[in-house]
């Protein structure tokens, strides 16, 4: 067993007593505030369109454009998202958690700066690729980052903050659209990115980076910043030291190190990625984000005119908000696999009934008139998929891949749902004018459908369970890793 040193330096321990009077809890909200505030940036980003759009097509627009030009700067923020990813995975590993937020929170406030100045439809585009490339940068490290500096008990409802702070952004965006023109809107998210850059920069760096670096004592330091100094929450620490320093020793006694090809080639590693690559392909290809992206046009279509749009996008919005927030504290009660199942089949239900009642609104005079029934559908839909299958991937993108593989297991999962992202975007137009809206929603249904009885087979549970245990569950298998066992809350 290996036992690292205390820490005797005066210094250090001058400097830390103004964060002692912050408990362990409090400064892990603190650290996780940055990458939360970031992907509310990418909330806004992917909200933005929805405002963008109406105000661009407007007949008084100084900038005109054509439905061709519509669907391209609505899909041109999710086209470089998935090399966002990739450069965001390898610049986590190479220069840390903390330094690749840093640089996301500046390209944003650059983008949306670029959208606020925008003269014409080519520099719209110019601004939409930038937010969307940052889009890609904040997917994996925001993730990594929270995983790697809570504590288990509290990772689920901390990871969970991501898709909350997405929610939100999105519920920004559209109110700033709501209320101001385009330009001051994007120029208003610009600010939200400083706040962001002052949190990470007060946090210290991931403790589990640290040490993959040999950077044993500022790993320490790192740790007892965020978990304090109780001998189990050390004995955590210290079983990590030994699994850095054991894969070390392994590879000088193969007399080389253990290559990237090698880590990557385990079933710890493997096993990981293809869950989650269904569970992001499940996510998007029910049409997670087609509501968010085309709001406006969704709600004259699916409520008609008895119902202002522009109130039904925000009643959408803030109903997305809330259940965010009601997934935040259902993780910290209840288990990955029982929400990732509800959800599931929760949003096949919403989806294929708002389908079946789209079919009979269109065909039937009698339920025109019932248009209001739409938007109960559609809030059904919104509830149990921001349950589930919208934030788990996203939390479970920074728990169950190996830390010698975490930053491009998590950058190449990312990459992916960035990939499905940009289809359903480009594709959601195409497909409403084919088969209709209804035709387009009971595809994502049956989607959903087959994505949660593939979920439901090899889905693991990690509430409550260390990033080593979680770890270690892979080596033995899909079969092996526990699935159904869920703490119960305390009554």
């Amino acid at each position: 067993m290996v036992v690292t040193k205390p820490i005797q330096d005066k210094s250090f321990i001058d400097s830390h007593v103004q964060s002692a009077r912050f408990s362990p809890l409090a400064r892990q909200i603190i650290a996780a505030t940055g990458p939360i505030i970031s992907s509310a940036a990418a909330g806004m980003t992917n909200g933005f369109s929805a405002i963008l759009l109406p105000q661009l097509q407007h007949p008084g627009s100084a900038i005109q454009i054509t439905s061709d030009q519509s669907s391209w700067i609505a899909s041109m923020a999710p086209l470089p998202m998935a090399a966002g990813c990739l450069l965001g995975g390898l610049l986590m590993e190479k220069f840390g958690r903390k330094v690749t937020h840093l640089i996301l929170n500046i390209t944003f406030a650059v983008g949306f700066c670029v959208l606020s100045m925008a003269p014409s439809y080519d520099i719209i585009l110019v601004g939409r690729f930038i937010t969307g490339f940052s889009c890609g940068l904040v997917g994996p490290p925001a993730s990594v980052y929270i995983a790697e500096t809570s504590d288990p008990k509290y990772r689920g409802v901390l990871l969970a903050g991501v898709t909350f702070a997405v929610s939100f952004g999105i519920l920004i965006a559209h109110f700033f659209g709501t209320l101001f023109h385009w330009k001051m809107a994007s120029l208003y998210c610009s600010f939200f990115m400083a706040v962001s850059y002052i949190f990470v920069m007060v946090c210290p760096e991931s403790p589990s980076w640290l040490l993959s670096k040999g950077r044993n004592q500022e790993a320490e330091e790192a740790f007892r910043w965020l978990r304090g100094h109780d001998g189990e929450i050390m004995k955590e620490f210290n079983d990590m030291v030994v699994k850095y320093e054991g894969d070390s020793t392994a590879g000088k006694t193969k007399g080389t190190r253990i290559t990237l090809v090698e880590h990557v080639l385990r079933k710890q590693f493997i096993l990981p990625l293809i869950t989650l690559l269904v569970f992001f392909f499940t996510m998007q290809f029910s049409g997670v984000n087609i509501v968010a992206f085309y709001s406006i046009s969704l709600m004259q279509t699916t409520i008609g005119s008895n119902i202002n749009e522009y109130l039904a996008m925000l009643i959408v919005d803030l109903v997305r908000v809330i259940t965010s927030l009601l997934a935040c504290i259902l993780l910290k009660m209840f288990g990955r696999r029982p929400l990732a199942m509800l959800s599931g089949i929760g949003t096949t239900v919403s989806l294929v009934s708002l389908s079946i009642f789209l079919y009979f609104q269109n065909s039937i005079p009698l339920y025109q008139n019932l248009s209001w029934m739409s938007l109960i559908f559609l809030i059904s839909y919104i509830v149990f998929v921001g349950l589930g299958l919208f934030p788990l991937p996203w939390c479970m993108s920074g728990e169950i891949f190996p830390i010698a593989t975490r930053g491009i297991g998590s950058g190449l999962t990312s990459s992916f749902n960035f990939i499905c992202f940009f289809v359903v975007i480009k594709t959601g137009p195409s497909l409403f004018a084919s088969v209709g809206t209804n035709g387009t929603f009971m595809i994502y249904g049956l989607i959903s459908l087959v994505g949660t009885l593939c979920l439901y087979m090899i889905l693991p549970e990690t509430k409550n369970r260390t990033l080593q245990e979680i770890e270690d569950s892979f080596k033995i298998g899909w079969q092996q890793t526990p699935k159904a066992v869920v703490d119960q809350p305390k009554v």
